[in-house]
């Protein structure tokens, strides 16, 4: 089961963020984190996975920050 951050971050992203931007969340924290981009199924899953895997709580949690902030006005959840 994930965690109240995860949990919170995938309500965001399913309220705000599109397939690709997904995806390019996805892609960003594997690149971020060192681990190659999971490849098939959806991308909401992928995100579980990356944030469950490669992001410690307190990266869940400035993430979590970033992208409330972000999405509603909605800007891109992909830094940079």
């Amino acid at each position: 089961m994930p965690d109240p951050t995860t949990e919170e971050l995938i309500r965001l992203a399913r309220l705000w963020i599109s397939e690709g931007d997904a995806e390019r969340l996805v892609a960003w924290i594997a690149m971020r984190t060192g681990n190659p981009a999971p490849q098939g199924g959806e991308a909401l899953d992928r995100l579980t996975h990356a944030l469950e895997a490669w992001l410690d709580d307190g990266q869940r949690r400035q993430l979590l920050r970033w992208l409330a902030e972000r999405l509603p006005k909605g800007l891109s959840p992909v830094p940079g």
